[in-house]
């Protein structure tokens, strides 16, 4: 038998998001987690978006979209539908980094999730 076991989730993690206007008004929302093909999906879109040069230096050459890329596919509405790319990119700019973070780090798309895991 093995030294070590690795326990690991099954479930998608989520977290529940509430988004507020200047008059109070609660927008609610569910961030959740990729699975394995959505997270191959992103990154392959991603791809397209960076170039590295012949020392390893990477370039990004468009943000456009690059965190409503992330977004569309693991932000969702109380209906359960995905929230649009235009109303993600209607979102103040650090409402917008902030979702973008958490994605990340859910999914395991920055530098401290791959710490962590």
């Amino acid at each position: 038998m093995a030294d070590e076991i690795l326990r690991l989730e099954l479930e998608l993690k989520e977290v529940d998001v509430v988004l507020v206007d200047k008059e109070d008004n609660e927008k609610k929302y569910l961030l959740k987690e990729l699975s394995g093909s959505d997270r191959n999906r992103y990154l392959n879109k991603m791809k397209n978006r960076v170039t590295t040069d012949k020392n390893g230096n990477v370039k990004i050459n468009t943000f456009d979209g690059m965190q409503s890329d992330l977004l569309t596919v693991s932000l969702f509405n109380e209906a359960g539908e995905s929230v649009s790319k235009d109303e993600i990119e209607m979102l103040p700019s650090n409402t917008q980094q902030k979702l973008f973070e958490k994605a990340q780090e859910l999914s395991g798309l920055n530098s401290e999730a791959s710490e962590k895991n």
